[in-house]
C-alpha cells in the first residue's frame, strides 16, 4: 500500500464518524444562543403580566364605576315608602295640632304627591313652615320640626317627594324641585299664605331643594319670609366626590344640587345650623355655603350660621333641639 493513499472503506467510515460527531456536538456559540432565549423572554413575560394586571384593575374600576352610575339614584334616594300616611293614623299629630289635614297634589308630570297641612291653632297663623325633609324616611319622621313649629304657633306644610312615603313616582333632582314648586303654589294659591309669611325649611338633601326654590322665588320678586337650612351642603357634587374620592364622580353624577350656584340669589334672610361632628356632610361644606350667601338680606338681616357643638348629622335635635327652637323663634318673628 502506497504511503498517503486512503483506503476507500476506511475514509467512508471516518467521514461517517465525523458527521455523527458533528451532529451530536454543540458548539460554544450554540450554548450562548440557548442561554440567551430565557434571558430575552423574561422581560416579555413580566410586561405581559403587568399588562394583564393593569387590564384587570381597569376592568374592575370601570365595573365599579358602571355600578355607581346605574345605582346612584338608589343610593342618593333611599326612599322609604308607606302604603298610607293618613294624618288621622297619627294621634300625636291630631293631639298636638288644632287640625291635621291630608294633602294630595298633582305635579306637572301627572304624579300625585301627598303631605300634611298642620294648623297650630284655630285661626290660621301668620307663619307657615314649608318643610323639605332629607333623603331618609318620610314626613312621619319629622316630629321634631312639627313640635318646634307648634311651640312657635306656626303652621306646617310638609310634603313627601316623588317616591317617598305614599307619594307616587320616582325621585330625581328635577322631580324634587318640581315638587317644591307645587307645594309653594298650593301654600300661596290654595292655603292663601302670602310669600312673606312662608319660611322655607330644608334639612340635609332638602336643603338643596329649599335653596333652589328660595332663589327662584327671590328672583320672581316673591321672596319667602326666610330660609332655614340644617346640615346641608354647598353642592351634592362636592359631597359625593368627598365620599367617593377614588371615583370620577363629576363625570357620572346625575343630580348635582348646586346650591353654591343658587345661594347668591337668595335675598331673603338665611339661617343655618350645622353640627361640628357631622361626617356625612362635614361642617366645611356648610361653611362654604354660608360664605357664598349674601352678607345681608334685602331687609337688612345678616346671614346666620350656628355651629352645633358635638352634633353629627342625625343627632341635632337630641343634642340641640332647644337651641334650634330658640334661634328659629328669633329668626321668624
Amino acid at each position: 500500500m502506497a504511503i498517503g493513499k486512503k483506503h476507500p472503506e476506511c475514509s467512508r467510515s471516518a467521514n461517517e464518524r465525523c458527521t455523527a460527531r458533528s451532529r451530536n456536538t454543540i458548539s460554544a456559540s450554540d450554548v450562548c444562543d440557548m442561554r440567551a432565549v430565557p434571558a430575552q423572554s423574561q422581560p416579555i413575560t413580566a410586561r405581559r403580566r403587568l399588562m394583564h394586571l393593569v387590564r384587570n384593575a381597569l376592568l374592575i374600576f370601570l365595573g365599579v364605576l358602571a355600578v355607581f352610575a346605574s345605582l346612584q339614584r338608589q343610593m342618593m334616594y333611599p326612599a322609604m315608602r308607606a302604603e298610607s300616611l293618613d294624618a288621622s293614623a297619627f294621634p300625636q299629630l291630631t293631639q298636638t295640632f288644632h287640625a291635621a289635614t291630608d294633602v294630595v297634589l298633582t305635579t306637572p308630570d301627572n304624579v300625585k304627591i301627598r303631605g300634611w297641612y298642620l294648623q297650630a291653632a284655630a285661626e290660621k297663623s301668620d307663619r307657615l313652615i314649608l318643610l323639605f325633609h332629607g333623603n331618609g324616611g318620610h314626613r312621619a319622621h319629622r316630629g321634631n320640626w312639627y313640635m318646634i313649629a307648634k311651640s312657635l304657633n306656626a303652621d306646617v306644610l310638609a310634603v313627601d317627594y316623588h317616591g317617598y312615603g305614599d307619594s307616587e313616582g320616582s325621585p330625581s333632582e328635577a322631580a324634587l324641585i318640581s315638587d317644591a314648586h307645587v307645594a309653594w303654589k298650593h301654600a300661596v294659591e290654595e292655603l292663601k299664605y302670602e310669600p312673606s309669611q312662608i319660611v322655607i325649611v330644608g334639612e340635609s338633601l332638602g336643603g338643596g331643594v329649599a335653596v333652589q326654590l328660595a332663589a327662584e322665588k327671590c328672583g320672581d320678586e316673591t321672596p319667602p319670609a326666610g330660609i332655614v337650612l340644617c346640615a346641608t351642603f354647598a353642592s351634592m357634587l362636592e359631597t359625593a366626590s368627598n365620599r367617593f374620592r377614588w371615583l370620577p364622580v363629576r363625570f357620572v353624577l346625575l343630580d348635582r344640587y348646586r346650591s353654591d350656584r343658587h345661594i347668591g340669589n337668595v335675598t331673603c334672610p338665611i339661617l343655618q345650623f350645622h353640627g361640628d361632628q357631622d361626617t356625612l356632610i362635614p361642617l366645611f361644606m356648610g361653611k362654604r355655603l354660608h360664605d357664598l350667601a349674601p352678607e345681608k338680606s334685602l331687609s337688612g338681616k345678616p346671614k346666620l350660621l350656628h355651629v352645633l357643638k358635638g352634633a353629627g348629622h342625625n343627632d341635632v335635635f337630641p343634642l340641640h333641639g332647644r337651641s334650634v327652637r330658640d334661634h328659629m323663634e328669633k329668626f321668624i318673628r
